[in-house]
């Protein structure tokens, strides 16, 4: 089949946190899965481009057992399906040189590595961001800018728009009539946040709207960091991949995917791929949280498999609905679970009959589960009577955005 015939197809995934530990408990036999059930799928799809925007690892510093999964990968991947163009760009939990590196070794070839905003001289450097895609038979079919997780440094005075503007401008130039994919990771606003494994973040302490960043010289914009699959409105598919599964309970009802992508007609078909998730989550109760007594029934009436093996266990939040002090509540459902083949990620103790208007610092909950903005619009309503102006809220999500990005 001819190049003008074949759309160039993309998958594009993102997120995979590799060396992630939820609550203590390794992902690794998750992870092996998924990339095993990726590397099937980029045989089956013939794909021509493998587009990773960002989160490769959970950790700027992970172990090396986990980089070298991760170049297994790679060699895999190129070795089965070699007509494939690989491109990975860096986020916010990456560290930026990390990514970078293997680029230097590899050299110019099918592979792209993109760990920081490429600079010339202190500006852009269009000429290595703007990558061409090669087709079946050897001519460009189609262009990518390979725009990473940025830092305030790399926006200088222009912001976010300005730096995306910039290479929209650069990459029409050089793209002409072939298409134009174009990547990010950061939070566009709209976008759905996962309440405990995603940080929000944003480029210089911004969130844009998408419509202010991406236009339809972009034949698709393919994002990164939001762990839930999701169309973003805009003037072109903008389209946010996801995580290969379940980073917290919270995504535990995310319905995971690879986004394949087909560049026909100057623009995109766009379908899901599902992802089989290796280990179910489970919540006990399933119907919300319970007294202590009915929830250790539940646990008893769970029917699981004992054979399975420790890495492919359930996972199970446990929640209990409580009216008083119960200083055993722990020692009870770890009696009840003993014996279970479940991987506990936590136990949420819900105060019975709290009053809606009752203040934060009264309430009995686990600092994880407060959320910072939520906090803020209370008290402030609590100081000053009705909701925080837009502009305040905004610069207090902005100065959380600094504090973040001071601590990574």
């Amino acid at each position: 089949m001819t190049d003008v015939l074949r759309p160039y197809r993309v998958l594009h995934t993102s997120d995979w946190h590799m060396g992630h530990e939820l609550f203590g408990h390794v992902r690794d036999v998750e992870h092996d899965m998924f990339l095993d059930w990726l590397l099937d799928r980029l045989k089956t799809e013939d794909a021509d481009l493998l587009l990773v925007t960002g989160d490769i690892y959970d950790v700027a510093n992970p172990p090396i057992a986990v980089m070298a999964r991760f170049y297994r990968f790679l060699r895999d991947a190129t070795t089965a399906c070699p007509q494939l163009t690989v491109v990975i760009i860096g986020g916010n939990h990456d560290s930026a040189a990390r990514i970078n590196l293997p680029s230097a070794l590899l050299g110019p070839g099918r592979v792209h590595l993109v760990g920081s905003l490429p600079r010339k001289d202190g500006a852009t450097d269009c000429d290595r961001l703007l990558l061409p895609l090669p087709g079946r038979g050897g001519a460009t079919a189609a262009w990518l800018a390979a725009v990473p997780y940025c830092r305030p440094g790399d926006l200088a005075s222009r912001g976010l728009e300005g730096l995306y503007a910039e290479v929209l401008d650069a990459g029409k130039e050089r793209s002409g009539a072939l298409p134009l994919i174009l990547t990010g990771h950061l939070h566009v606003w709209g976008g759905d946040v996962s309440e405990q494994s995603e940080r929000r973040i944003a480029v210089g302490g911004e969130e844009a709207e998408a419509a202010a960043l991406f236009d339809d010289r972009a034949a698709y914009v393919a994002l990164g960091h939001l762990h839930r699959p999701q169309d973003i409105p805009g003037a072109t598919p903008i389209r946010y991949a996801g995580s290969p599964f379940p980073l917290s309970a919270t995504e535990r009802l995310y319905r995971h995917s690879v986004t394949v992508v087909d560049l026909v007609d100057g623009g995109a078909r766009i379908r899901d791929e599902p992802i089989p998730r290796p280990a179910p989550f489970l919540a006990v109760p399933d119907s919300g949280p319970m007294p202590l007594a009915d929830v250790e029934n539940a646990i008893a009436a769970l029917d699981l498999d004992a054979d399975i093996a420790r890495g492919l266990q359930p996972f199970v939040e446990i929640s209990v609905l409580v009216d008083g002090p119960e200083p055993h509540l722990q020692t009870r459902v770890l009696a009840a679970l003993s014996g279970k083949p479940v991987r506990l990620t936590r136990i949420v103790r819900v105060q019975a009959n709290e009053p809606d208007g009752r203040a934060i610092d009264a309430r009995q909950a686990d600092l994880s589960e407060l959320k910072p903005e939520a906090v803020f619009a209370e008290l402030f309503e609590r100081e000053h009577g009705g909701e925080p102006p837009a502009a305040l809220m905004h610069a207090f999500l902005s100065l959380m955005i600094d504090v973040q990005g001071a601590r990574d």
